[in-house]
């Protein structure tokens, strides 16, 4: 239970950060035109980042389950 409390409150922490990096993108792109769609471009590409960065974690995790590496176990 502990466990899933812990990754129910780094889920929050990641869609608070998109939530701002959104904003930040609808600032950083205001010359668009639509603030709407700035922050939509903003929002995929902080998508873009998290799907690489879980991707790799996976990625890693099962290279070393693989290679019989039990050390983060």
């Amino acid at each position: 239970m502990k466990k899933i409390g812990l990754y129910f409150l780094l889920g929050c922490v990641v869609a608070i950060g998109g939530i701002i990096f959104s904003a930040l993108g609808g600032q950083f792109f205001n010359g668009m035109g639509d603030y709407g769609a700035a922050c939509v471009l903003g929002m995929g590409m902080y998508i873009c980042v998290v799907v690489v960065t879980c991707t790799g974690i996976i990625a890693a995790k099962m290279e070393s389950k693989s290679r019989g590496d039990r050390s983060d176990e």
